[in-house]
């Protein structure tokens, strides 16, 4: 058995995109334990990365972001679209490969681009938010899509590149079959679902890119699939999971628990894939709701987590804490002693407890903290934590589905959450803490973020960017809506012989090309 470990933040075990192909001797299946349930194949009614994993088989968006942009300095590739360029700040025009069709038959052009942009334009989608810079969208011609916006933008290209933007037919939704969202042009299309056990996808054999020259420029990106048919299983328990690993249920384990990896190192079927994180797992505040809309008791509890303890006994140490709310391998994240968070300090902790007007013992509050691991395991730590200045935790267990539904209803105190970026600034300042908006959880509401984040999107001087990116970093530390926890990192744990993956940092993996060869 080996195991690997890198630094670097992304990681791309397909050495060679022209060693895609079909391949003699692959296993007919691949089979992908996964540590969350899928819960909506609609693209635009979703954002969740399992979701997205298992979109990316059957959908394609124009673009697809690159995992190894530090190393080539590209960052997005060409997926349906060969090409694209700015005619001016506010024309963004797209041309397409040719040829492209749909899992039915039927030709995809820049109409079905248009249909699908302004599907998601409406206020109903979960999405519609990506688009907000966009007036309108046009068909030039059947190749040729084109999108207008109100100024620049810096986050456009990664919003298009995302599961959600992936192009849908205009045809399947008019001719009113049931459920046309699930048509696209992926490799794969769906076969079978059983929700809570598994989403099966069988290989299109009449794929529209079957006769691409894989080895030409980025045309590996739309290769064929290889496997016959790929499932995710979700199996939640993380034990379990690797139970299913070893008796060969499943052939891939995502996120195995680092109490496990001992055995499975020993295990000389199995290989161990392990490599620096992106995605936060994070502690937070809902902001507009006593007692923690105290600015000032926000940041006595954040000095009284004990982030290092919690890395060890969750993760073994197999994680960076960090104090910023930005994302490892976003642009301009900031990590350095004047960022100015409120660190671990017990001392300084009751201090500022003293100056927030509450004394110990006399406050009790919710931590809404999911059912599954890590929050299970965390949520005990933070109570311990709060125990020693003198603040009473409850801490009530929910399933993630209603967690979340609680949270955006703003139910919560506190709570225990994650947030995976992997390029996108606006994702986090926007989503998480804009005004109003529906992921912002932490029902923070500032009139400087708000226009801070606008700015930051649409400045063109990447320096003056650079140091406004900085400066709101340190603005939300101060203002310490969420107290940043740690970046886990990516451990993966497969069958030998596993080959085509091509794997992020922060979880969002591309399976179309992955088989087990035999």
């Amino acid at each position: 058995m080996k195991k690997c470990l890198t630094l670097v933040l992304v990681l791309c075990l397909l050495i060679c995109a022209t060693a895609i192909s079909f391949a003699d001797g692959a296993k007919d299946t691949l089979i992908i334990g996964t540590a969350q349930d899928i819960n909506s194949l609609n693209p635009q009614m979703q954002n969740d990365q399992i979701n997205n994993n298992v979109l990316a088989l059957s959908h394609q968006s124009l673009l697809m972001l690159a995992n190894d942009a530090s190393e080539t300095g590209i960052t997005y590739l060409p997926m349906l679209a060969k090409s694209w360029e700015w005619e001016d700040d506010n024309t963004l025009v797209f041309h397409l490969r040719e040829g492209i069709k749909f899992s039915t038959g039927e030709p995809c052009t820049a109409d079905d681009c248009v249909f699908t942009y302004e599907m998601a334009m409406q206020p109903d989608t979960y999405v519609h938010g990506l688009l907000s810079l966009v007036t309108g969208v046009e068909a030039r011609d059947d190749l040729t899509f084109v999108i207008h916006t109100s100024s620049y933008s810096n986050e456009i290209y990664s919003n298009i590149a995302g599961k959600p933007m992936s192009i849908q037919s205009r045809k399947a939704y008019e001719s009113g079959m049931e459920e046309p969202y699930l048509i696209g042009t992926g490799q794969y299309k769906l076969k079978s679902r059983v929700e809570g056990q598994y989403v099966t996808f069988e290989r299109v054999e009449d794929y529209w890119a079957n006769d691409y020259d894989t080895g030409d420029d980025y045309n590996w990106v739309v290769a064929p699939g290889v496997a016959k048919e790929i499932t995710f299983k979700p199996i939640l328990e993380a034990a379990s999971r690797v139970i299913a690993l070893q008796n060969g249920e499943i052939d891939v384990c995502i996120d195995p628990p680092t109490t496990e990896l001992q055995f499975l190192e020993k295990d000389k079927n199995v290989t161990v894939l392990e490599a620096a994180g992106t995605r936060l797992f994070y502690f937070a505040f809902n902001c507009a709701k006593a007692p923690f809309d105290n600015k000032l008791l926000r940041q006595a509890v954040s000095c009284a987590i004990d982030k290092n303890t919690i890395l060890q006994v969750v993760l073994n140490g197999k994680g960076m804490t960090q104090d910023t709310v930005l994302n490892r391998g976003v642009w301009s994240f900031y990590n350095e002693p004047d960022l100015g968070a409120y660190t671990y300090d017990i001392e300084r902790a009751k201090s500022l407890m003293e100056q927030a007007g509450v004394k110990p013992g006399e406050l009790t509050v919710d931590l809404y903290a999911a059912t599954d691991d890590p929050y299970k395991t965390i949520a005990p730590i933070i109570q311990a934590n709060l125990a020693a200045i003198g603040i009473n935790v409850n801490i009530v267990s929910l399933d993630q589905a209603t967690l979340k539904s609680e949270c955006q209803a703003g139910n919560q105190q506190m709570f225990l959450w994650r947030w995976n970026v992997i390029d996108r600034l606006d994702e986090v300042y926007t989503e998480l803490f804009a005004t109003g908006v529906a992921s912002n959880y932490h029902h923070f509401s500032d009139p400087h973020v708000d226009e801070m984040a606008i700015e930051i999107l649409t400045q063109k001087d990447s320096d003056l960017r650079m140091t406004e990116s900085i400066d709101l970093q340190k603005y939300l530390a101060e203002e310490c809506p969420q107290v940043p926890l740690y970046v886990a990192n990516l451990i993966i744990a497969y069958r030998n012989g596993l080959t085509g993956t091509y794997l992020f940092g922060g979880g969002n993996h591309y399976w179309a090309h992955a088989y087990i060869a035999q």
